[in-house]
């Protein structure tokens, strides 16, 4: 039940973004009652917030899947073009996040949700960084690098959805890379 309300929340989501979804089309999407909803998910946030910790940790995953067994100079080019990909194949989804992240700043209950989540994900992004450094002999500032990546990626993201012949896979591709470069560079 659960995995078929999440896939029909993604679509409702998808077609009309988070703050013109509605509980009732995703459970009818989903052949459920809208109780049935509300008995697996409190709020519409929760329910995008779940969808987004997945999409994320899938994306993370991928990235330490491409860079793995990888020297740090290869690592750091591959992980850029991971993401990059990911980034322009699903370009709804990420305008979506850019919108709930919004939203956040109006409604405190969406910022409650938003702000866990955040802070959730950017601690797993930390580990892997600092997995990865460690397993390189890098002592970095992965704290930064993780926010910094963060809000890299959402300004990337808008920038290629207003301009995708500019802000294209390699140029968002290079962006992250040279993220990653120079932290790498500061740690000396």
């Amino acid at each position: 039940m659960r995995a078929r309300i999440l896939a029909a929340a993604a679509e409702e989501f998808v077609d009309r973004g988070f703050q013109g979804a509605r509980l009732a089309e995703i459970a009818r999407r989903a052949g459920f009652t809208k109780g049935a909803v509300y008995s697996n998910f409190e709020s519409k946030q929760d329910l995008f917030v779940e969808l987004f910790e997945q999409r994320w940790l899938d994306l993370m995953g991928r990235v330490a899947g491409e860079i793995a067994g990888l020297g740090l100079a290869d690592a750091v080019g591959k992980g850029g073009a991971a993401i990059a990909s990911a980034l322009v194949a699903d370009p709804e989804w990420s305008l979506l996040v850019l919108e709930f992240g919004v939203q956040a700043v109006r409604d405190p209950q969406v910022r409650q949700a938003y702000q866990r989540e955040r802070r959730l994900l950017r601690g797993k992004l930390i580990e892997l960084i600092a997995d990865r450094a460690r397993e390189w002999g890098v002592d970095m500032d992965v704290h930064t690098t993780a926010l910094s990546l963060t809000a890299l990626i959402s300004g990337l993201v808008l920038e290629h959805a207003v301009d995708p012949e500019e802000v294209d896979e390699q140029a968002i591709g290079a962006a992250v890379t040279a993220l990653f470069a120079g932290a790498v560079a500061r740690a000396g």
